[in-house]
């Protein structure tokens, strides 16, 4: 096999070797997967967030754990619109039950880590998403009637929830494809690759700065630490989601109708609205 096709998963080598794809659709996939590790997996928001870089460094104090707790309450409250808009744009039926277990699962039924399933979960109020943080958020003294309302989210998390709205919600498949895939390779970048990797994952580095924060400004002061399993679980369940990354490319790209340019489109626009979330919330907390 030709060194320009190293960078195939076994499983599209082995659609070559069967014969279900031709040598010219193999180099073809090889050069867009050379595309998107250079513009997806190269973007800032993913090898250098600043706001999390400098989180996990464990220097935020109450009122910047507040605000990013606040802030990721509008972004988790209002993505469940989007993420509904997903499933039922979805172009593929496998693709719209994908959709459907990650909007149950935001809504508190159980999913399985490992296969990102929700069949059979049983549903609880409490498991909601949005309850979670709030009971994250209740020992910092945030009301919990605060949380999760448009009016309290700043110009930069309305401008990143429009963006997924236009891009993961989009009623273009390529568009939303695209954009579904970048989304997941920003939320598990570096799980399963090592312990160097895995502690630049943004899910990791708010971990990382959130235990900082209870030993110096909960534990050491004799106050309530803020629980960390939402943030723990999202880290956990995206190894699910990143083991199957590749094969929903895969299989759209093999797919009648794969558009490239809106595919990449719907990407970039869906990183660089996660991005300016995250410069966002950078900018207010230098100001305070």
């Amino acid at each position: 096999m030709a060194n320009t096709l190293a960078n195939l998963p076994e499983s599209t080598k082995e659609k070559l070797q069967k014969g279900e794809i031709t040598n010219a659709q193999a180099e073809a996939f090889s050069r867009f997967l050379t595309t998107i590790e250079k513009d997806f997996y190269q973007h800032p928001v993913i090898q250098n967030n600043p706001y999390t870089k400098w989180f996990k460094n464990g220097e935020a104090k109450a009122e910047y754990v507040k605000d990013m707790i606040l802030q990721f309450s509008v972004f988790s409250n209002h993505f469940l619109v989007v993420q509904c808009k997903r499933m039922v744009n979805a172009c593929t039926e496998e693709g719209e039950k994908g959709a459907r277990w990650i909007l149950a699962n935001e809504i508190g039924v159980a999913l399985d880590p490992k296969t990102g399933s929700c069949e059979g979960g049983k549903f609880a109020t409490r498991a909601a998403h949005l309850n979670w943080l709030r009971d994250t958020a209740e020992p910092l003294g945030i009301s919990r009637s605060d949380l999760g309302r448009w009016t309290i989210g700043t110009e930069s998390t309305h401008t990143f929830l429009q963006g997924l709205d236009e891009t993961y919600g989009s009623m273009d498949e390529n568009i939303g494809a695209g954009a579904s895939f970048a989304i997941e390779t920003w939320a598990a970048f570096g799980i399963g690759k090592g312990p160097e990797l895995e502690s630049n994952n943004f899910w990791q580095e708010l971990v990382t700065g959130l235990k900082a924060f209870n030993e110096k400004h909960r534990i050491a002061k004799d106050l309530k630490p803020i629980h960390l399993g939402f943030f723990q679980y999202h880290f956990q369940i995206e190894s699910g989601h990143g083991a199957n990354v590749f094969h929903e490319l895969e299989e759209t790209f093999f797919a009648e109708g794969f558009n490239e340019k809106k595919y990449l489109e719907g990407g970039r626009k869906a990183l660089e609205s996660i991005y300016t979330f995250w410069t966002g919330l950078d900018a207010t907390r230098k100001k305070l």
